[in-house]
């Protein structure tokens, strides 16, 4: 159980065109590991329609509260088919694989935080 709440907020500054990658900033809690509120930017962008390649890579910027270092997030998700993807991501601390299925609004998700400690997610959409 959590010790505290906070915000989550994200906010698209830039939109995604055929070209150009987005752009977001936000504020959230919810980094693997993270304890405090962590303010962070992150450009993405998805290759598919501007090489053909179902990988959309992204990189970015953390800095947590209390915590004078910036950290640099990265990843990327590759889409294995209509309903099977793969995200490896490094938060500015630790590697962690997540691999999901999708099915309408459903979406299961195994992750090995650390890439060895094994964890599960599911998600629902409205």
């Amino acid at each position: 159980m959590a010790e505290s709440i906070g915000p989550l907020a994200n906010w698209r500054v830039i939109s995604e065109t055929r070209r150009r990658p987005a752009v977001a900033v936000g504020i959230s809690a919810d980094r693997i590991g993270a304890e405090k509120q962590t303010l962070f930017a992150v450009v993405a962008k998805d290759l598919m329609p501007l090489v053909g390649i179902p990988v959309a890579p992204y990189i970015g910027l953390l800095r947590e509260e209390g915590d004078d270092r910036v950290r640099v997030p990265f990843g990327a998700s590759v889409r294995m088919s209509d309903r099977w993807s793969l995200l490896p991501v490094h938060d500015g601390t630790a590697f962690h694989l997540m691999a999901s299925f999708h099915w309408d609004q459903v979406t299961l998700t195994g992750i090995l935080v650390r890439a060895r400690d094994p964890g599960l997610s599911l998600t629902l959409g409205l």
